[in-house]
């Protein structure tokens, strides 16, 4: 038994140490210029048009239903019970600090990250990621940091507007709910959103953008030599990315309280 549980602890060790590996070197890339040459460009160009400009219909159509719903609640709730005073504190905090920045995450990880994640292990299986190796060419500045700079700018980028829309929707409940005016909706949310919001949604954007590329990519990289591990290595890949969305949010929330 001890020793059962000694390897699989010694296996998880050297997981993370692996983990923490490919992140340090991903970074280090990510800041050297050499790495940004005009085949980089280009791939990162359409990763981004892939991850953020082809899903703009979808996300704001969302956007626009989550924002009249959501804040029709908060506003709902916040006159029942007393509320009416911190009405504006209460939308700005659970919609950009929270609702924008999360939703986001779980929505890119659902429609770009599994794609990436299939992607790194179908050119791993097919021995692809070798043939590249063989031209001199780096993976990590062609192949990774293209994809996690775009999961950066998409969810970054993506967050803020969901937010804007969200916000911005919300005064259809407002305008009949409570027959709040435009001005009035505007003055409220204006003098409710602090440095500290825009902070944390920024940073949040950063964290989850890096993440919802970082892992899948890894996973991909991790896959066996066969056609039947790609599906293994997309579930492995989703699973561990969720938790480190949960982590993140979790630490977010700590963050925010000290």
């Amino acid at each position: 038994m001890f020793e059962k549980v000694g390897e699989k602890t010694l296996q998880t060790l050297s997981s993370l140490v692996d983990v923490l590996r490919f992140f340090v070197l991903c970074t280090i890339s990510m800041f050297r210029p050499s790495s940004y040459n005009p085949a980089m460009i280009m791939v990162l160009i359409k990763q981004i048009y892939f991850t953020a400009v082809g899903i703009l219909p979808l996300f704001i159509t969302m956007s626009v239903i989550f924002g009249t719903i959501i804040i029709g609640v908060v506003i709902s709730l916040s006159t029942q019970y007393g509320l009416q005073d911190s009405i504006g504190s209460i939308i700005i905090a659970f919609v950009v600090d929270e609702f924008a920045p999360f939703f986001t995450a779980l929505l890119i990880s659902l429609r770009s990250s599994t794609a990436v994640n299939t992607e790194i292990a179908t050119m791993k299986v097919n021995h692809e990621l070798e043939m590249l190796r063989s031209y001199k060419i780096d993976l990590i500045s062609y192949l990774f940091i293209p994809r996690i700079i775009s999961g950066i700018v998409s969810v970054t980028s993506l967050s803020i507007l969901f937010a804007i829309i969200m916000l911005a929707s919300g005064y259809i409940f407002a305008f009949f709910y409570m027959g709040m005016d435009l001005h009035s909706y505007k003055l409220l949310l204006l003098n409710a959103i602090e440095v500290k919001d825009m902070a944390v949604l920024l940073g949040k954007g950063v964290a989850f953008g890096f993440v919802t590329m970082m892992i899948p990519i890894y996973s991909g990289l991790n896959a066996f030599d066969s056609y039947t591990a790609i599906p293994i290595s997309v579930l492995n890949g989703m699973v561990k990315l969720f938790i480190a969305i949960f982590i993140i949010e979790v630490a977010s929330l700590l963050l925010q309280s000290l």
